[in-house]
């Protein structure tokens, strides 16, 4: 005759590290519960190579090249942040007169659902 488990460990197996618990989390910073996956590319040589993110108390440090897991609202803040800096013309690059400011995002990434 089987031995019956005890309900608490069978229900502790199967859901730890799902999707799920981070759903749960998330919730508890003010956020919609939502989650996608996101992958930061690979930056320059004096960038960092695992980035620190925060937003509403929610703070997460990112593995570059990665799949990674978090908030839909978080995916959107790193999204959004962008720097600004100065391009040549392409008509007359040697003309620094003509230079203009360019937008560009400051951690490119590539997202699933």
């Amino acid at each position: 005759m089987a031995k019956a488990q005890p309900k608490a460990a069978a229900l502790a197996e199967p859901t730890a590290g799902t999707v799920t618990d981070i759903d749960v989390a998330v919730q508890q910073h003010g956020f919609s519960g939502q989650t996608c996956e996101i992958k930061l590319f690979k930056g320059e040589l004096h960038e960092p190579q695992q980035p620190f993110f925060g937003l509403n108390n929610y703070q997460i440090q990112i593995q570059r090249e990665r799949w990674v897991r978090v908030p839909v609202e978080m995916a959107d803040h790193i999204e959004g942040l962008a720097y600004t800096v100065r391009e040549a013309d392409p008509e007359e690059p040697e003309n620094i007169d003509r230079m203009r400011w360019v937008e560009k995002p400051r951690f490119p990434l590539q997202r699933k659902s």
